[in-house]
């Protein structure tokens, strides 16, 4: 995959379901200061910009103006949600439906709820409520494939929520959002040429023209058109506007945490009778400094695959009830993303091939590829635990690394210049370090910025704005 997918549909609802329809129509400053339709709207608005504490205020003050209307409710429904407060939002949510139990923005919120609260069984029957009821409900499709332990199930859903979006757009609804979504949903059910097609033909009701080839970038790559996805990205880039003074910070990486997520990562996948070891980064922290890299950014495991080719991962993961796999995953995938105590975690498919392994992020050929030398596990002690490591950890090193793998580098990234990279196209190296240089400068890292660009086999820039960086003599951790 070209990006990181760790945040799926129900991990971050990012808008309300549906905004309701009685104060759309004009802004807050055009009711009557006071009257519940001011206090209506002026929540809806701190909803859709994200300000979900703000919006609480507002619409409880409508609420009491107009008790028991439903758009009032609804909007406090998900305001509750996002504040952290999943058992409110539950009441008013239910309390919609004791009015009309088919609801279908109310059936959604309440699987969003009741997923909040842990209770995975009730939001699946919520959910399927919900597509039931509504077949359009491409969210509730969407959070029924996130959450279903049912792999046909989960499929099914996939493409329903595609369907559904593709009549949405064919509707005349032509709010760019609705073609951002649908574009996305096309790429999860793996269908890249007819997201292709829909962003090229749509191209003038998107939010910009940054944003078309945005995602035509994503869409070019899950057809392997390499090549073309870069050409996008560059675009993209180029045409995007960009408030490097207002881009937030990323989250400290805590080897603390990292170390504590991974303790818990490794109970799970000892209790599925998994042969998995630290590896790569994760592994480089542990052999250097016996804990995770202070410069990391996730917790890197190997899976060794049996004669078969298994385990199933997508199963292990998704039938877990504390891990969340994002939705286009599938069995026999070679790579998975997921957060797991707020540390991401990539999780590697290391399976026997001509004599030696490999794993990637992608089975398409030229996606991003490392072949190892073949190799056994044994434990070693870190940190007062016994830890599974490849049988000789630095000779997986040197292969992962190079021969300078004791020295810090906090430019390198394996993903571009490790030894281990195996019949990897050249766009695609290009295509990641356009993409994270770009996410680094953002960031306020112009050093390692500059430091992924030269790792490109194919020469990449920045545009405009982001050229000038400082320069330092030190763009030094290991990626």
């Amino acid at each position: 995959m070209p990006q990181d997918a760790r945040l799926p549909f129900l991990a971050c609802p990012a808008r309300p379901p549906m905004k309701p329809g009685i104060s759309q129509s004009l802004p807050a400053d055009q009711y009557p200061p006071g009257s519940w339709q001011y206090y209506l709207r002026a929540g809806q608005k701190c909803l859709a910009a994200g300000r979900s504490e703000a919006a609480l205020p507002p619409l409880l003050a409508a609420n009491r103006l107009r008790p028991g209307h439903a758009p009032v409710q609804q909007s406090l429904g998900a305001a509750f949600l996002r504040t952290g407060a999943p058992d409110l939002a539950l009441a008013w949510f239910d309390q919609l439906l004791s009015l009309n139990p088919v609801d279908g923005r109310a059936l959604h919120g309440r699987g969003l709820a009741l997923h909040a609260l842990m209770d995975r069984p009730a939001a699946l029957a919520a959910f399927r409520q919900s597509v039931d009821c509504h077949p359009d409900a491409w969210q509730s499709w969407g959070s029924l494939a996130d959450i279903t332990p049912d792999e046909d199930e989960r499929i099914g859903a996939i493409q329903c929520a595609a369907d559904a979006l593709l009549r949405l757009c064919g509707s005349g609804q032509n709010r760019p959002r609705n073609f951002a979504d649908c574009a996305k949903a096309l790429l999860d059910a793996r269908r890249g040429p007819e997201a292709v097609a829909l962003i090229r033909r749509n191209a003038a009701k998107f939010e910009d023209a940054g944003a078309v080839h945005d995602q035509l970038a994503r869409a070019f790559y899950e057809t392997g058109n390499y090549r073309a996805a870069l050409k996008s990205k560059q675009s993209a880039l180029s045409l995007g506007q960009h408030d490097f003074s207002a881009s937030p910070s990323p989250p400290a990486f805590s080897p603390v945490a990292a170390a504590r997520a991974l303790c818990g990562i490794a109970e799970i996948l000892d209790a599925a009778g998994l042969r998995y070891f630290l590896a790569a980064g994760t592994l480089l922290g542990f052999h250097r400094s016996g804990a995770p890299l202070v410069h990391d950014r996730d917790i890197d495991v190997g899976v060794l695959a049996d004669e078969s080719g298994g385990p199933d991962l997508a199963r292990v993961i998704r039938e877990h009830p504390d891990l969340l796999l994002d939705r286009r995953a599938r069995p026999g995938d070679r790579y998975f993303a997921l957060t797991f105590q707020a540390i991401a975690v990539d999780i590697f498919l290391y399976e026997p091939c001509d004599g030696g392994l490999q794993c990637g992020l992608g089975r398409l050929s030229g996606d991003v590829a490392w072949r190892f030398t073949s190799f056994d596990v044994r434990t070693a002690d870190f940190q007062g635990r016994q830890w599974p490591i490849p049988d000789d950890p630095e000779r997986y090193l040197t292969e992962t690394y190079g021969p300078r793998w004791r020295t810090p580098d906090t430019g390198f990234a394996s993903v571009l210049s490790s030894p281990a990279l195996f019949e990897v196209d050249p766009y695609v190296r290009a295509y990641y370090a356009l993409s994270r240089a770009h996410t680094c400068r953002l960031m306020g890292d112009p050093a390692k910025a500059r430091a992924l660009l030269r790792q490109s086999p194919v020469h990449v820039d920045l545009p405009g704005q982001y050229e000038a960086f400082p320069s330092t003599d030190n763009d030094a951790e290991d990626a």
